[in-house]
């Protein structure tokens, strides 16, 4: 079994199709508006639970926390009110770039002493890092301009895309055949 976790454009928003379902052995652990602080969260509860073999993280952008259950950005004004101006009052682009490094070298080392082979997935233009094991490219590129819904997210077409790029990638490190 294959664990997938992300966000929004994983768990398959405003699509019949989520990108992971036509991935083979696939468990899709995703969910709209997850931040890296829940993505981190739900793939270690997973892995304490049951032991995948293998586990693919599609990372979301580093302006997104997490509080109290809550998924914040710094437009998430109109959903969540003044907290996130308190939130975001004094946001820095260099303090989230390193905490999502921090982020990514956390991940990285527990899946590794859990022993579990993982790929870590970027859906936007996120920076990447010397740490873990990227795909080129992002799930926002490799669904380039296919039908979206009206908050953004591919709907099936671009589901298939991304599939069809991770699929390839996954039989050339011979996840799957």
């Amino acid at each position: 079994m294959i664990l997938v976790t992300g966000d929004s454009f994983t768990a398959g928003e405003e699509s019949p199709v989520a990108w992971p379902s036509l991935i083979p052995g696939t468990v899709n652990y995703a969910n709209p508006g997850f931040s890296n602080d829940a993505i981190i969260r739900t793939t270690v509860e997973f892995i304490h639970l049951t032991k995948p073999s293998s586990a693919i993280i599609a990372w979301t952008t580093p302006h997104r926390i997490e509080v109290n259950g809550q998924h914040l950005t710094p437009t998430s004004h109109r959903k969540y009110g003044s907290i996130c101006d308190q939130v975001f009052l004094d946001w820095n682009e260099e303090w989230a770039i390193n905490k999502f490094r921090t982020q990514v070298q956390l991940m990285d080392s527990f899946l590794r002493d859990k022993d579990i082979p993982y790929l870590f997935v970027r859906t936007f233009d996120v920076p990447l890092f010397n740490v873990g094991n990227w795909m080129d490219g992002s799930i926002v590129e490799w669904m380039g301009d296919c039908p979206k819904g009206k908050n953004g997210h591919p709907l099936e077409l671009g589901h298939q895309r991304i599939a069809s790029k991770i699929n390839e990638h996954l039989r050339n490190i011979s996840w799957i055949s």
